[in-house]
């Protein structure tokens, strides 16, 4: 039997989880050699798995995605603070501006809804 492991209440089915070292979005979208970094593997993920750039997400955009499905009711509603919009339409921004620099098409995808909780 595969192993499972939750990474993001209701996408666990289908995220590709990228955790980071640091205790705010800031420290990490502050720290150039980590923000590299991250920012060149998610866009190899996203090229390789067809990843529209609106769809690379923070824990607390995960109530916006159209992707999200959640079984267990105590938790549809259940979200992570970290990784806000606000920062991560930062983080999106420096990854399009990569995907430009690398001649790397990313589509933007479907757009982030209104959370309905």
């Amino acid at each position: 039997m595969p192993l499972v492991c939750r990474h993001t209440v209701g996408l666990n089915w289908t995220a590709i989880g990228i955790e980071h070292v640091g205790t705010s979005d800031q420290e990490i979208l502050r720290n150039p050699r980590q923000l590299v970094a991250s920012l060149a593997l998610t866009l190899w993920l996203a090229h390789r798995y067809r990843i529209p750039r609106n769809q690379v997400i923070g824990h607390n955009e995960s109530l916006r995605t159209p992707y999200r499905r959640e079984r267990y009711r105590p938790w549809r509603c259940q979200t992570h603070g970290d990784w806000t919009h606000q920062d991560m339409q930062v983080y999106r921004a420096r990854l399009a501006k990569l995907a430009r620099q690398k001649h790397v098409a990313l589509p933007p995808g479907p757009a982030l809804r209104q959370p309905s909780c």
